[in-house]
This record gives structure tokens, C-alpha cells and sequence, in this order.
């Protein structure tokens, strides 16, 4: 295939980013193209930049109001697409919230990690869309978010100062705000369970892990038992392997549903 694109030429990849940009051609034979779209609360669509690179495969994505919805709260989102003439990635990047140079360079290995999976054929739900995409997204993400930090600490990526300085932040946020909190909808309700499972079982040896997960269960209640759930079945079941990494996405899909077909 031989091309990959950057259209956020101002940032430098260091050399752990460029090295595993590299082995994701040649793996996975996928192009990738990454894109810097600002999104606020109050936008509706993601305008591509004209000379964005097959920009016909990203427009029915960024038009689409469930998708726009999830990523207006997202520091990064990926689209995956096949075509006659191979795979092509986008790595959409929301500098509203992702950050700059150290931050926003772990965002990126962050989306790289889930290419990387990608091109090494693991398994992932298929996206729905509309008022059902973030399910995909929140699942996917509670499962493969365990092989893309071990992967990146593999690699040498510095992405626990800039995810530790987020999660501080928001507990800052957190602990201001007594009580539960209230007109929280589905996908809302699902971040937060997937947000769970990251500090439950990635961030360890962070010392505010323990006051974070308090503080999430104090402000969101209806996501305790079925973060639990889900964190407790991916301590006790390695999802390296194609096989139990299908069970695990299979289980986290079923048990997130579940909690949101309870939810208004």
C-alpha cells in the first residue's frame, strides 16, 4: 500500500509512534489519517477539511448524529473502513479536550493501540449507529483498553502522567459536586462504567485510585454493581488470545446493555 497521511503536520511523532505507525502498514496493510477536528457542546456536525484523504469513507460517519454526540466528550476517536483498495483508519483527534504535545501524543498511541489491535485481526463488536453507538464504543473500549496500555508501556509510550493528570482533574470535579448525580442519560451512564474499569484496573499505582472509584460511586450509584461485574470478569480472564478476547467483548456488550435497557 505504501501511504499514510498527516494532516496535523505540526506535531511531531516520536519515535515509539512512528515505529509502531510504521508496523501498522505493514501488518495490517492500513492507511491512516490523522485529523484534528475541534467539537464542542454545540456542534452537530464535524466539517472535514476539503483536502482530507478519502474523505467520502469518514463523511457518513461525521454527519451522523449519535457519532457526533460521542465524540464531542471524546479526547479521540477512531474510524475504521475497508475498501476495494485496502483499510483506511481515521484518528480523529479533538484538541478541545485531548490537549497538547505529551497529552495529546498519548491520545494518539492511545487510537494507535486500537488500530494496532485492528490490524492484528481481534475481534470488536460491529458499530451501531445511532442512539445505540455508544454500546459499541463503551464496550469495545473496556476490553481493549488492558492490551493497548500494556502495549504502549511495551513500547515506551509516556501515557501515565497525562492519563493520571486527567483522572486528578476529574476528581477535583467530582468531589465539589455532593450527592448523585442527576439527568444522566445511557451513553453518559456507559462512559462511566467503562471509566470505571480503566481506573479499576489500570491505574494501580496511582494513589488516588481508591478516592476516584469512591467518588464514582457516590456520584453515579446505578453504575456500581454492573462495574463490578465487568471488572471482576476481566481480572479473572487474559483477553490476549483472539478466543477469550471474544468472550470478554460478548460479556461486556451483554451486561452494559442490560444496565442500559434499566435506564430511563
Amino acid at each position: 500500500m505504501g501511504w499514510i497521511f498527516f494532516l496535523i503536520c505540526e506535531v511531531m511523532l516520536p519515535p515509539s509512534l512512528a515505529n509502531w505507525q510504521q508496523e501498522m502498514e505493514q501488518v495490517g496493510q492500513i492507511a491512516v489519517v490523522l485529523l484534528r477536528l475541534p467539537a464542542n457542546g454545540q456542534t452537530t456536525v464535524l466539517n472535514l477539511p476539503p483536502e482530507t484523504p478519502r474523505r467520502e469513507l469518514l463523511t457518513p460517519y461525521t454527519s451522523q448524529p449519535g457519532f457526533v454526540s460521542q465524540y464531542r466528550g471524546a479526547q479521540a476517536m477512531t474510524v475504521n473502513t475497508i475498501t476495494v483498495n485496502g483499510r483506511v483508519s481515521f484518528v480523529l483527534i479533538n484538541p478541545l479536550l485531548a490537549g497538547e504535545g505529551e497529552a495529546e501524543q498519548a491520545v494518539i498511541a492511545h487510537e494507535f493501540g486500537h488500530i494496532w489491535l485492528k490490524a492484528k485481526r481481534y475481534p470488536a463488536p460491529a458499530y451501531q449507529g445511532g442512539e445505540a453507538a455508544c454500546l459499541s464504543v463503551h464496550a469495545l473500549d473496556a476490553v481493549q483498553h488492558i492490551l493497548i496500555r500494556q502495549e504502549m508501556e511495551r513500547r515506551g509510550v509516556a501515557w501515565k502522567a497525562p492519563w493520571f493528570a486527567g483522572l486528578a482533574a476529574a476528581l477535583r470535579q467530582m468531589e465539589q459536586t455532593p450527592g448523585a448525580a442527576g439527568g444522566v442519560g445511557r451513553c453518559q451512564t456507559l462512559s462511566q462504567v467503562a471509566m470505571w474499569v480503566d481506573v479499576a484496573l489500570g491505574a494501580g499505582d496511582w494513589p488516588g485510585q481508591p478516592a476516584f472509584l469512591a467518588a464514582l460511586r457516590r456520584r453515579f450509584p446505578v453504575i456500581v454493581l454492573a462495574s463490578e461485574e465487568i471488572a471482576s470478569y476481566l481480572r479473572g480472564h487474559p483477553v490476549a488470545d483472539p478466543a477469550p478476547h471474544r468472550a470478554a467483548l460478548e460479556f461486556v456488550f451483554a451486561r452494559m446493555k442490560q444496565l442500559a435497557l434499566t435506564l430511563p
